[in-house]
């Protein structure tokens, strides 16, 4: 059973690394008015036109931080690219919708802004782990949050989803593991299914290509739930042509699959890296929102 108390003594902080020569960091930057919408910059000191990753930390949607970064920073700056690592609002507080809500807002930002520090606000790519990569793949799917910011699904121009269970909410919901996420989605089946990526997949809503990644959990037994989740909603976006990838991560698990992604002998990194690159060479996803640099 994967309780509450299991995921968050499972879920541990690996703090931003000091800057090193050559990184310029920004932090604490405000995207919103609230205190906790604020994101962190990572750049390469030279940057001009460079890709972007912005990340969405885990922590069981009720904590964690964007000092959360583990060996991400360092590997994507060193790669040439901008990492920006952004706050939501947790819970209590950043009950669904807020949360989402919050990344939406923080995407926006970094469409509008992120050209001014070296960035490429065509070149903008979402990864997000656990807590994180639940958000991540529903403001991926879910046009309406970003149309509330005033942007298109387009400014996204690719998606990498680093080991969730909460793709068919209603779904999970019925699962061995709701116990720990009734706290998360609480008990209104329409809450289930406006917090559903699974549900939101359809054609026509430009919805960017996904690389699905998934660990073999949290326990000592493999959970069944994060391959069936994972599968499901690949097998869907299958069926409307979303381009998508799924990376079978279950030699490791779920802390593990985290921690290790950055290291250039990881076979997950090397993966998630080649999906990326193989997404910049395509043309430019068309937009009619936002600013124009």
């Amino acid at each position: 059973m994967e309780t509450r108390e299991a995921i968050e003594d499972w879920h541990y902080v690996v703090p931003v690394a000091h800057a090193e020569e050559g990184i310029v960091q920004g932090l604490d930057i405000a995207y919103g008015k609230h205190a906790m919408q604020q994101l962190d910059i990572h750049r390469p000191a030279e940057a001009k036109n460079a890709p972007v990753m912005v990340y969405v930390h885990g922590g069981g949607w009720w904590k964690g931080d964007k000092a959360d970064v583990g060996k991400k920073m360092t590997f994507f700056v060193d790669q040439g690219w901008l990492f920006i690592s952004i706050n939501y609002r947790l819970l209590p507080d950043g009950m669904h919708p807020v949360n989402v809500q919050d990344v939406a807002l923080a995407l926006a930002w970094v469409h509008d802004h992120v050209g001014a520090h070296g960035g490429n606000p065509n070149q903008i790519f979402l990864i997000g782990y656990s807590a994180g990569a639940h958000l991540a793949a529903l403001v991926a799917t879910d046009e309406r949050l970003l149309k509330a910011e005033g942007k298109e699904l387009s400014i996204l121009k690719g998606v990498i989803s680093l080991d969730t269970n909460a793709y068919d909410v209603p779904t999970l919901m019925q699962s061995v593991v709701s116990r720990y996420y009734g706290g998360i989605f609480g008990d209104d089946p329409q809450v289930w299914r406006d917090a559903a990526p699974f549900l939101h997949v359809a054609g026509g809503k430009e919805i960017p290509p996904f690389l699905i990644c998934y660990s073999s959990g949290i326990g000592a037994t493999p959970s069944p739930v994060r391959p069936e989740q994972a599968n499901a909603l690949a097998k869907k976006f299958k069926t409307v042509n979303i381009a998508v990838e799924v990376v079978n991560a279950s030699d490791r698990n779920h802390r593990e699959i985290d921690a290790w992604f950055g290291w250039a002998k990881d076979d997950v990194t090397r993966k998630a890296f080649a999906f990326l690159e193989a997404l910049r060479k395509q043309p430019v996803r068309p937009t009619n929102s936002g600013n124009t640099f």
